[in-house]
């Protein structure tokens, strides 16, 4: 974009997963500001202003950067739900790149998507025009009479100093070293009531930063690391005045020994020096265990060498190596002093569920045990500390649960003394990366990363949410005012407690900076109301109603000490709790805490409700309870802890068991291939890092990973290995320098609009270097001929012919049979498949097997795994073994698996002497080959039949002839399937039956019929011997009745 004036969205409704759109503007005739001496001396900045923007918190980005191209300084990585049309009022960022020209890059994952953003853009404007209350003038405000800010956005006294004031009120001057900008009040704030304070500071002397650390000695808040936005880092350790509110950086006293640039780390103060301790590199993003000191007298680093009572994790890596941790200073009564580390987030461990302490004088870290009613795992809470008692409390923080992210809402305490958590009052507002301040025993939440979800439900990526939690009666309160910021809401700031000098006005709260898609650079700060400060009566008790008192005596835990009760005459005004008429909400859970008279002072008191009195209050915790081994949720927290083992689960220690060794961590896989071999595991590009799904935003909070993968792909992403102008432009951080053959050949590397960049090592920046690319340099466009060097283009920049066996629009695939990556002048090579296959992978060269079961390069082997053996090698091939009497079905598709599949081959060795029958069908004409091979064939196969374009046919192998089931012959009958293309669906059964029964039948029934035979034959000759028999005595008969005298009568 080239113009003045002009807007830029993603487009109608919502943007798509998965999608990367860059913008240039670099307006052409740039107008230039006139300065003091009336001559024109620098660029016009260019301003953007945005109608719309919501997106996915934490997941999809918009980057803009002050320069023309992705290694310019950045100004802002925008996600989250910041501006909708839909609010009434609300905040809509205004950015400004001052070199009068950006770089967009608008990145969205897989997973979820919204409506996106509507901005637009001009040159010579001011921001926010002044908020109608000045005049534009070179792009500066100024402001009418009774306004001041960058913008004309503050009132400097508004209602005549009268009423309620929400703020500090009154001039702004220059200081006399010109630095940054001194507020000074004209009309001071009614101190009863608690009030917000805004101070802008110079952002050209003083980067803002977020998850940076603080720390207060005296009248001076240090300020060390987090994480900056824009150009190189050389502003680590600053220093705030309070009482003048000047800004100032720190150098080193001479030395060349200082700590790498940081975020996520801690800083205490202790004996005149400053302890900055863990965090994460902003250089490379890796956590690491050092522990600095910096004497303030010295003005000098240390970095101290430790030891520790405990083991190393893996491989050498340090239980310490942590970020978004928190870090207290813990002085016990015997003079001992120790620094308490808790929690945070461990590349190896994750979320980290243990407390570390410091001890100054030895130099030694050791892990305590504690003992709590759960395990503890959080990162980005933040924690206060009661000096009366030492006791620590916790609020907030993320944590992960099963393989998701939560933010928690818990709050806990911490007894240093007896090592000791217990839980309290939920405060129902889960949040990570906010702040807390602990004055008169109320700890105040503000701001902080509420999203716990992926849709639009309220919870914001930067909250305004400002509570505050009552140690005396265990309650939250919402507090409903906000600091007159223009952008009041965001995360990743710290809030730290300035002592007061006076009894009447309270403790202050200075928050610095902090991250709302942008780097804020402001102070805000707190003045918590004090009852002390009213003198009338009156007044007094028309705000009051309770009173708090704090029982003398035990300290054991601070949370048992104190009770809500009535009004107490003698209250204390070191009891003082806080004042605001911003409360809202139950009589003890969420109420007006304010003032009673007490004859001639007023004072602060608690509601005396039966909530407070019963629920509220903290029962006396139990402490014999350690944490035990199955809490741990990973195998890296079990074995750390010399008491578990790892079996599956964490177990007690047992020495008669073996403890399993951990799996590799998503941290210790180095490659992307290996990363996302495991699925709790995804793999950021930008970053070359492999990191657990759960916690990508706290890794990441800032947006620093541009690009990130979990499926089984992992695409290039170095500029220098990628092949096409296209692919190469589709990364933010790469052009194009094209060779001037007009065939599409050229180099990808790093550049912007104004051309090819060189990392310079002394300066750390990119800087253009033109005679890296003397030819022909493109960014937001390609060349037209792109034919990737192997032809050249007609007059309508279409490729004429493509040779060296290359195809394609662009002459960028190789021809079948061939294979490589012909883009940019590569060649292709021939597919070396023999017989296996007549083509091969065009990437790889892997052979497309013809034969189903071949697999391998070459096709050189069987694939056991699905049932086919054989030898594959050579001239050899696969088999299926079929089951006799069984139907096997074959569903052959157009996948990656059988695309290429034209054969298949199967076979048996029947154990029945008997004849083999075959039935085949088939969807697709098919050709069969039906063979056997025995050991009278050398086991080689004996063709028997060929037939040609059959879908169904039946075949019979003859089990008399080819000696089927003979023990010495081994015969297997084989059948090889060819001839067919996929899809297709086969069939095929071998059935053998067996005569033995019929043989049975026969003899039986044979050997019946002798016997009936015999039995016949025999009747019969028994017949006929009894007739022979029986004439024959007959025949005696007759000759004796012959033989017998005749008598006459």
């Amino acid at each position: 974009l080239q113009i003045f004036v002009g807007w830029l969205s993603d487009g109608l409704g919502n943007y798509a997963t998965k999608s990367k759109c860059s913008w240039l503007i670099d307006p052409k005739n740039r107008p230039f500001a006139k300065c003091h001496n009336g001559h024109y001396c620098f660029t016009l900045p260019l301003r953007f202003f945005f109608h719309e923007f919501t997106s996915e918190c934490g997941w999809d980005y918009l980057y803009i950067y002050d320069g023309d191209s992705a290694h310019s300084p950045l100004l802002a990585t925008l996600n989250g739900i910041i501006y909708s049309p839909d609010q009434s009022g609300g905040y809509r960022p205004e950015i400004i790149a001052t070199s009068g020209k950006a770089f967009l890059h608008f990145y969205s994952d897989v997973a979820y998507t919204m409506s996106g953003f509507n901005m637009s853009y001009s040159v010579n404007r001011c921001t926010y025009d002044c908020f109608n209350h000045g005049v534009c003038n070179d792009s500066q405000c100024i402001c009418d009479n009774g306004w001041h800010g960058t913008s004309c956005q503050t009132q400097t006294c508004p209602n005549n100093c009268s009423g309620f004031l929400s703020k500090l009120f009154g001039q702004w001057q220059i200081n006399s070293t010109g630095q940054s900008n001194v507020y000074i009040a004209i009309c001071p704030p009614t101190q009863h009531f608690g009030f917000w304070s805004v101070s802008n500071f110079n952002p050209i002397s003083i980067s803002p930063r977020a998850s940076y650390a603080a720390a207060l000695i005296g009248n001076l808040l240090w300020v060390y690391g987090g994480m900056e936005f824009g150009s190189s880092r050389n502003q680590d350790l600053l220093v705030f005045n309070i009482s003048s509110q000047i800004w100032k950086p720190v150098s080193n006293a001479g030395s060349n020994l200082y700590p790498q640039s940081r975020y996520g780390h801690t800083m205490i103060a202790h004996n005149n020096s400053l302890y900055i301790f863990g965090g994460k590199l902003t250089q490379n993003e890796n956590s690491v265990d050092h522990l600095w000191e910096f004497n303030i007298l010295t003005s000098s680093w240390t970095k101290i060498n430790y030891s520790t009572d405990f083991s190393q994790v893996t491989n050498g890596t340090s239980g310490l190596e942590l970020s978004g941790h928190s870090a207290n200073l813990v002085h016990f009564n015997n003079d001992t002093e120790i620094m308490v580390v808790m929690f945070g987030y461990h590349p190896l461990i994750s979320y980290s569920p243990f407390v570390y302490e410091y001890n100054f004088i030895t130099k030694t870290w050791i892990r305590p045990q504690t003992s709590s009613a759960g395990l503890i795992q959080l990162y980005g809470h933040t924690t206060v500390q009661d000096e009366s008692t030492n006791v620590i409390y916790i609020h907030g923080g993320a944590k992960n649960v099963g393989n998701s992210l939560e933010i928690s809402s818990s709050t806990y305490s911490y007894n240093p003394q007896t090592r000791c958590f217990t839980q309290l009052k939920n405060s129902k507002q889960p949040r990570f990366l906010h702040s807390a301040g602990l004055v008169n025993g109320v700890m105040y939440i503000y701001g902080g990363n509420t999203h716990n979800d992926t849709n639009e439900s309220g919870a914001l990526c930067y909250s305004p949410s400002f509570m505050a939690y009552s140690i005396a009666c265990n309650s939250w309160s919402h507090l409903n005012s906000t600091p007159d910021s223009i952008n009041p809401s965001r995360y990743g700031h710290f809030g730290i407690v300035v002592k007061s000098i006076s009894q009447s006005i309270s403790d202050n709260i200075f928050i610095f900076s902090g991250y709302d898609g942008m780097m804020i650079n402001d102070v805000l700060i707190y003045q918590p109301g004090n009852c002390i400060a009213v003198q009338d009566k009156n007044r007094c008790l028309g705000k009051l109603r309770y009173k708090l008192h704090r029982h003398e005596g035990n300290n054991h835990h601070l949370s048992l000490n104190v009770k809500c009760i009535p009004n107490l005459a003698n209250a204390k005004p070191s009891n003082v709790f806080f004042a605001s008429n911003l409360i809202q909400g139950n009589p003890c859970d969420q109420t007006e805490l304010s003032c009673y008279w007490n004859t001639t002072h007023c004072i602060a008191r608690i509601n005396n409700s039966s909530t407070c009195l019963g629920d509220n209050l903290v029962q006396t915790p139990n402490c014999s309870r350690a944490v035990k081994c199955a809490d741990f949720k990973n195998c890296i927290q079990c074995i750390t802890d010399p008491e578990c083992m790892w079996s599956k689960t964490c177990i007690e220690y047992n020495s008669n068991e073996t403890s399993e060794p951990c799996e590799t961590s998503c941290a210790d896989l180095k490659s992307c291939s290996n990363c996302l071999k495991d699925s709790s595991c995804m793999w950021c590009q930008s970053q070359y890092k492999c990191i657990n799904t759960n916690s990508y935003v706290v890794q990441y909070p800032y947006g620093q990973c541009l690009e990130w993968t979990n499926k089984n792909q992992c695409p290039v992403y170095k500029c220098s290995d990628l092949k096409t102008c296209g692919e190469c432009q589709d990364n933010p951080n790469c052009g194009w320098c094209d060779d001037g053959s007009y065939t599409g050949l050229g180099v990808c590397m790093d550049g912007g609009g104004s051309g090819p960049l060189l990392f310079n090592n002394s300066t750390a920046q990119y800087e253009v270097s033109s005679e890296m690319c003397p030819s022909g340099w493109f960014f937001t466009s390609c060349p037209l001929c792109q034919c990737n060097g192997h032809s050249s283009c007609d007059s309508n920049n279409l490729c004429i012919n493509c040779t060296a066996n290359t195809i394609g629009d662009q002459c960028q695939n190789c021809k079948p049979g061939f294979y490589g990556d012909p883009r940019n002048g590569n060649n292709c090579t021939k597919c070396s498949c023999g017989t296996k296959a007549v083509s091969c992978n065009s990437q790889t060269g892997a052979c497309n097997c013809e034969t189903k079961g071949e697999t391998g390069r070459s096709c050189e082997v069987c694939d056991t795994s699905n049932g086919y053996t054989g030898n594959a090698a050579g001239n050899g091939t696969c088999f299926y073994t079929l089951l006799i009497n069984y139907q096997f079905t074959f569903n052959l598709k157009m996948d990656a698996d059988d695309t290429h599949v034209t054969k298949i081959n199967f076979k048996n060795t029947p154990n029945m002497e008997e004849d083999v029958q075959v039935t085949f069908v088939s969807t697709q004409m098919c050709d069969l080959h039906f063979a056997v091979s025995s050991v009278t064939t050398k086991n080689l196969p004996e063709s028997i039949l060929y037939v040609e374009n059959t879908t169904d046919y039946s075949f019979t192998f003859s089990g008399d002839r080819l000696k089927i089931g003979d023990p010495g012959q081994n015969t297997t009958v084989r059948v090889y399937v060819s001839g067919f293309k996929t899809p297709t669906l086969i069939k095929i059964s071998l059935l053998q039956r067996s005569n033995r029964l019929l043989k049975i039948l026969l003899i039986l029934f044979s050997s019946f019929l002798v016997v009936l035979l015999l039995a016949a034959v025999t009747w019969k000759l028994k017949m006929m011997y009894d007739v022979r028999q029986l004439q024959a005595n007959r025949a005696v008969e007759m000759a004796e009745m012959a033989a017998r005298p005749f008598a006459a009568i």
